[in-house]
């Protein structure tokens, strides 16, 4: 035990450096996937390794200063060629293209990494200094590229992280060559050509600055067919994306290009001498390590080089320049008409969680070990006398899910918004079956949006409950619209309880404080009363939901669930969530671009193009109405006067 030890102390500079480049090829592979998935599993082993490319690379440049200072052998003795993995260190401080920032406060941040780039770029030069020595000279001059190489790295992170700030993105114009094309962007009918038109007014959106002077995004929103919409809107979000988290900005400057030409040159050269430099009396393994560290380097660049090649931004560029047409049109062909337009370039999916599964019904999708499962664990919480928070805290751990945004829903949204838009007088809802209820939460005194998104979802369970197929002819779109009115339902009760900072709510506290001690009997979970979790409890807990309405003197549920009840149902929540975008900031707008992407993101880029937002352009005046009373005007109903 004692010699591995020894063993470890001996190489660990050797296993920090190799570890810091894994780390590296790591973060280039998988720093991208977050625009396109929702596994938690993978966004926290990228939220580790970001953190811990930096730890791992200060942590080896420190190690090797205190060597140095210590008068130690591993440098001076058989690890002499130690000291040149410091600029290394230093690319890969830098970052790789993909990832540049993991959430989006780190943007904010970048003052921050301009000091750790000052204090590690000086930190790396004293460790070089202090290990210069004249049997060291001949790697003098490589060691000084590759330092030029790691420095323009670092300082592209820094740049990135100033350039993806939301404040300094609405400063970025359009580049000419987008804006020459125009036109023949209009006549090819290039959803992802127009997309790069319109991004000067998406990042104005996204950083809340009014833009009078100009219609909204004058080629695409007028031009795109309702049916392309959505992927319009997918490409917005992702070129968006690629602004704020990635280093794609710098790298369409004329100075980050010219800066990243200077970085490659200075890193072949210092391969190119190292290769030919007198390496006898180095130790064979670090000889080995600093090839694999330049061949990384190397590999990862040529894997950058490609995906900049690939961008639709190039793509743009070349086809302004003529004698570049045919690589435009092979690149369009392989590209942007392919992979971009029939890859999902998010991840397709809305969060589900129904707030009666806190209550104790479960899933009849799960499997009973599952099921089981969670009915043990809430017996056990509720046993210890947890306090509703952490009761909520273990229901969303596992009741929580993800379905796919399939394009019924996307349809029904586009085609509310594009009907408000055209005659928003046509939109004034008879709704038959609900206008008395909503009547009634939108008079209730002191109730804000949250708690008319969680009385409304219990309404919609009751109801959805009451549905039976009959078997005559159009069933199967009763069913439809049945899994759609549920999956609408679930999503606004999933934002309200993982992320509500999105929804112009004051928390989820106080009804979940009212629930808790409503529903939360031993009988509904389980613990006696002869319940098992079956439909006997389910209908124990509609029948209290009913109780629920009551006390809240609401209109009684229909006894049945007809096709019109279920259309006026999917209606009103997705003028729910219409409002919900209206009044979501654009700050957690850009967070969620890095977090798979949420429905709610695409609406609210949606109102945006057709000048419905709250803030910026085509101001809806919402800021003077409290509450509940607010949704009048998106539910388009005769307003109550303000208390």
């Amino acid at each position: 035990m004692e010699s591995l030890v020894n063993q470890l102390n001996e190489w660990e500079n050797q296993l920090l450096v190799l570890f810091s480049f894994t780390l590296q090829v790591f973060l280039f592979f998988t720093g991208g996937l977050r625009q396109r998935t929702k596994n938690s599993a993978l966004r926290f082993f990228i939220w580790i390794a970001y953190l811990g490319a930096d730890y791992v690379a200060v942590y080896a440049l420190g190690l090797l200063s205190w060597l140095e200072d210590t008068g130690k052998d591993k440098l001076k003795g058989t690890h002499q060629l130690a000291f040149f993995w410091t600029p290394f260190l230093l690319i890969h401080l830098g970052g790789q293209d993909t990832i540049t920032a993991f959430a989006i406060e780190d943007n904010s941040l970048w003052l921050r990494h301009l000091l750790n780039l000052m204090v590690q770029v000086n930190l790396a030069l004293y460790v070089f200094w202090k290990s210069t020595s004249d049997h060291r000279m001949q790697l003098l001059l490589p060691a000084i590229l590759a330092f030029v190489a790691g420095i323009i790295k670092y300082g592209e992170r820094t740049w990135a992280l100033y350039s993806g700030n939301l404040k300094t993105l609405v400063e970025l114009d359009v580049p000419m060559y987008v804006q020459r094309l125009a036109a023949q962007f209009v006549r090819d009918g290039n959803i992802v050509f127009m997309a790069l038109y319109s991004m000067r007014s998406v990042r104005y959106v996204f950083g809340d600055v009014p833009f009078y002077h100009a219609s909204f995004d004058p080629t695409g929103r007028h031009r795109v067919q309702p049916d392309l919409l959505p992927k319009f809107l997918e490409v917005e979000l992702s070129l968006m994306y690629a602004d704020i988290y990635t280093k794609a900005v710098v790298l369409r400057t004329m100075s980050g290009t010219i800066l990243r030409g200077i970085s490659r040159v200075s890193i072949v050269a210092a391969f190119v001498l190292f290769c030919v430099g007198n390496k006898e009396k180095y130790n064979s393994v670090d000889v080995a390590i600093t090839y694999v560290l330049f061949i990384g380097a190397f590999f990862l660049e040529i894997c950058a080089m490609f995906m900049g090649i690939m961008s639709p931004w190039t793509c743009a560029w070349l086809k302004d320049r003529k004698y570049c047409d045919w690589l435009s049109r092979f690149l369009l062909s392989k590209n942007i008409a392919g992979w971009r337009l029939n890859k999902p370039l998010w991840s397709n999916s809305m969060g589900q969680y129904n707030l009666f599964n806190y209550l104790g019904q479960y899933d009849r999708q799960s499997s009973s070990l599952k099921r089981r499962a969670m009915a043990m664990i809430r017996k056990v919480a509720n046993v210890a006398g947890g306090r509703p928070a952490v009761k909520l805290w273990i229901s969303k751990l596992l009741d929580t899910k993800v379905v796919e945004v399939d394009e019924e829903i996307m349809r029904c949204v586009i085609q509310m918004v594009l009907q408000y838009r055209s005659d928003r007088s046509s939109l004034r809802q008879q709704w038959p079956n609900l206008s008395p209820l909503i009547h009634k939460l939108l008079g209730m005194h002191g109730v804000d949006f949250g708690r008319i998104i969680v009385l409304f979802h219990i309404y919609t369970e009751v109801q959805l409950s009451r549905y039976s197929p009959t078997g005559q002819d159009g069933e199967t779109n009763c069913e439809s619209l049945v899994e759609v009115c549920r999956k609408l339902s679930n999503y606004m009760i999933y934002l309200l309880a993982t992320h509500p900072d999105m929804l112009p709510v004051k928390g989820f506290d106080a009804m979940l404080q009212l629930f808790h001690s409503r529903y939360t009997t031993p009988e509904n979970l389980g613990i006696g009363g002869g319940h098992g979790h079956g439909h006997g409890q389910d209908s124990a807990i509609l029948g209290q939901a009913m109780e629920e309405l009551r006390a809240w003197d609401l209109p009684e549920p229909h006894p049945s669930c007809t096709e019109t009840m279920l259309l006026e149902i999917r209606e009103a929540w997705i003028q729910f969530i219409i409002y919900a975008a209206v009044k979501c900031p654009s700050q957690m707008s850009a967070a969620q671009l890095a977090r798979g992407g949420e429905l709610l993101t695409f609406v609210w880029l949606l109102v945006a193009h057709y000048q419905l937002r709250d803030t910026g352009i085509g101001r809806i005046e919402l800021s003077n109405v409290h509450g509940a009373q607010v949704l009048f005007y998106a539910l388009h109903l005769p307003q109550v006067p303000a208390n």
